[in-house]
Formats: structure tokens, C-alpha cells, sequence
């Protein structure tokens, strides 16, 4: 029996007693007038930018893991106008904000380049047609690694062969068992198709995906072709992506979003032209928080994107 008067646990050494203000990121917080006049100068000085990247950030890391294996189809009508790479951007915001399973696909019939993202070092052993040929062998997500490049960020690569023969075996039927079986390892699949959006391989890859990016550059040609697959696929599910802009391409841009809202079509969302980003790629050094913030930001705003239509 507790002697009276004294209460459970008061001879312990409580954590209120060690810091009894308010600690935030190891530090103690302040609350006299100087400490919030300098806590007031100091929100004056951050940019614009610099909030709407912290919101973005807040809204990425804030979103609810998915409840089931999504697919995301990268296609356009044209070649050259960027899937690869947004089909990479995209999917390495899954990986690193959203701590997804995601894995990217090179489903381009020719000479994909979604594998040479990848640094040297990281690059696998086998291809998509190896996989294909394996498939029926693996049972295990481990048994995976020989055919996919892992990288930083945590995303996955699964390039295609550069032997157009055997790249070719890529068809409507191959590409659906491929999907049933990284569904099975992977929670979120993107699919970097080949150009043009009416191949079978395309039409099946576009039909059945949970949610499609159509990849457009802002010039009158590609974004009328863009604006006229739009009659061929499921609004609710498509986000248009226009690659490449630059200041001077402004009255494209408005002329685009203008045609979007007669349709009623998600706003596009826009990623600027940036030898930096090009150079990375190139390079196998792809690392976002290196890039200029006038163009991670973009990237980030097309990993909200297709993160907030994960189901």
C-alpha cells in the first residue's frame, strides 16, 4: 500500500523536468519578445519560393500510402518530347517522399534509354527481355535484383534490351503478365512507353493504367497532336505534362491551358527546359536537390501530381 499523499511514479525523472520550454529540431524554443521579433524577421526573409517549396514538400510527404498496386502509362502521340525522363522524375518523387515501392519500366519497342539513367555502377545485369524470359522462375522480390538498377533515391529501373529482336517480344500480351507480375513486388509500376498512343501494346498500356501522363513540348505541332490524343483517353485519369518550356513560350502555355479548360482536362503541369537536368541524366547523375529550385520545384509539382491520384 502507497503511503498517502504521494502519487505513482513522482519520484521519476520526467522529461518536462529536464526541458521544461518547448524543444524543436534539438533546440530550445524561445518564447521572449526578442526571440519572437527575430522568429517574425526571419519569415520575412524567406522567398516566395522557398514557400511554396516547403508546402510542397508538406502536401508530398503528407499523402497516405496507396491501397493496392498502381500503374502509371507515360505516353504521347510524338516522339522527343520527354516521357523518359518524366516517366524517371515522377517515379523517383514515389520513391524518396512517399517511400514507395515504385519501379520504372522502359516499354519502348526500340532502343529505350530509361536504363542509362541509372549511374554505371548501379546498372543490372539483365534486361526486360531477360525477365520476361525468367519470369516464370521468380518467386521472390530478391530474385529481382539481377534485372533491375537501384537507385539512390529508391526507385527502380528496368531497362529495356538494346536488341531490337528481342526488345520487340514486348507486345499487348507480354506487357500485361510483366505488370501482373511487378504488382506482385512493386506498389506503384510506371510504364515509359514508345511514341504514339494507338499501337496495341499502347492502347492496352493507356486503357488499363490507373493514371496516365501525356508528355507534350509546348510547340503548336506536338501540344495540337497532345490535345488530340486527349479524345482517346480517360480525362478523369490523364495529366497533361508539357516538357521543355521557357519564358518566351508563354502564349503556348496560356493557349494550351485555355484548350485544357474547354475540355474540362486537369491543368497541365509544366517542367522547364534545363541543360543542368539534361546533363544529369546523361551523365547517370540525376540528383534533385542539386537542381535550381526554378526547376525542382516543376519536378516536385509532377510528383504531386500523380502522387495525389494514387488510389
Amino acid at each position: 500500500m502507497r503511503p498517502s499523499g504521494k502519487v505513482a511514479g513522482a519520484g521519476s525523472l520526467r522529461r518536462r523536468d529536464l526541458f521544461p520550454r518547448p524543444v524543436i529540431d534539438g533546440r530550445e524554443a524561445r518564447d521572449h519578445s526578442l526571440a519572437r521579433l527575430r522568429r517574425r524577421m526571419g519569415s520575412l526573409l524567406v522567398s516566395g519560393a522557398e514557400r511554396d517549396e516547403a508546402e510542397l514538400e508538406r502536401r508530398l510527404r503528407a499523402l497516405p500510402g496507396v491501397t493496392r498496386p498502381n500503374v502509371v502509362a507515360v505516353g504521347s502521340p510524338k516522339g522527343g518530347v520527354g516521357k523518359t525522363t518524366c516517366a524517371f522524375a515522377a517515379g523517383n518523387i514515389l520513391a524518396s517522399h512517399l517511400k514507395l515501392r515504385a519501379i520504372a519500366v522502359d516499354a519502348n519497342p526500340g532502343f529505350g534509354t530509361l536504363g542509362r539513367f541509372a549511374a554505371d555502377s548501379a546498372h543490372a545485369e539483365m534486361s526486360l527481355a531477360d525477365l520476361l524470359d525468367h519470369a516464370d522462375r521468380l518467386g521472390t522480390a530478391a530474385e529481382l535484383r539481377r534485372y533491375v538498377a537501384r537507385l539512390p533515391s529508391g526507385l527502380h529501373l528496368l531497362a529495356s534490351s538494346h536488341d531490337t529482336t528481342r526488345g520487340a517480344k514486348l507486345g499487348p500480351d507480354t506487357c500485361g503478365e510483366l505488370v501482373a507480375l511487378l504488382s506482385c513486388f512493386y506498389e506503384t509500376v510506371l510504364l515509359d512507353l514508345g511514341s504514339g498512343v494507338t499501337s496495341p501494346l499502347a492502347r492496352l498500356a493507356l486503357d488499363r493504367a490507373d493514371q496516365v501522363l501525356l508528355v507534350t513540348t509546348p510547340d503548336q505541332l506536338t501540344a495540337t497532336l497532345a490535345i488530340h490524343a486527349l479524345d482517346q483517353l480517360d480525362l478523369e485519369r490523364t495529366t497533361v505534362v508539357v516538357n521543355r518550356t521557357h519564358p518566351r513560350l508563354a502564349p503556348e502555355l496560356r493557349a494550351i491551358d485555355e484548350c485544357l479548360a474547354r475540355r474540362d482536362a486537369r491543368r497541365a503541369v509544366t517542367i522547364p527546359e534545363n541543360r543542368r537536368l539534361a546533363l544529369m541524366l546523361d551523365s547517370g547523375t540525376y540528383s534533385l536537390e542539386a537542381l535550381e529550385r526554378r526547376t525542382r520545384l516543376p519536378v516536385k509539382r509532377l510528383g504531386l501530381a500523380v502522387a495525389e491520384r494514387l488510389v
